[in-house]
């Protein structure tokens, strides 16, 4: 975003409302308030930048009438994207960067790891942790402390942890 604000109008769609260093995370689920240096909330940055922030999950991409379209499930109504009564949204463009990043959990069809926040809507449906809702940095924060807790409670009763 921040090499092609200069040349070009740009919206930025993101199904969760911050950026984490994935790498890092690991840590902060020994040490939680590590994850503070691992986050942002992504709409005061993209502002700064001038770029638009729609914090919601695109559903499709098509062409119609002569316009590339998104559909967007938007994930607060409330901000500057107007949305149908199902929080829909369409937004028109001419030229789209796909940036759909991985996951990385082997033995879950959806790819649902505690390195990754689980934030698709048909992931969440089948998430191992349904009442956490990661697509915001508090429900990763709280993922995360509850993660700590099982780590100090098995190092309380000493146990082997192994890490692969």
């Amino acid at each position: 975003c921040r090499e092609l604000r200069r040349d070009f109008e740009i919206t930025l769609v993101d199904a969760k409302e911050f950026m984490e260093f994935t790498p890092g995370i690991l840590r902060a689920f020994v040490r939680p308030s590590h994850f503070d240096s691992l986050s942002f909330t992504l709409q005061p940055v993209m502002e700064k930048m001038a770029v638009k922030f729609v914090a919601g999950e695109v559903k499709k991409l098509s062409f119609e009438d002569g316009e590339v379209l998104a559909a967007v499930k938007v994930l607060d109504p409330g901000q500057d994207t107007e949305v149908d009564s199902e929080g829909m949204s369409l937004l028109a463009f001419e030229y789209c960067v796909i940036c759909s990043g991985c996951n990385f959990g082997p033995f879950s069809k959806w790819g649902e790891s505690l390195w990754f926040p689980t934030i698709h809507e048909a992931a969440r449906k089948e998430s191992e942790w349904p009442d956490i809702d990661e697509r915001y940095l508090e429900g990763r924060r709280r993922h995360i402390l509850e993660e700590h807790e099982k780590l100090a409670a098995l190092n309380a009763r000493r146990a082997a942890v192994l890490v692969v």
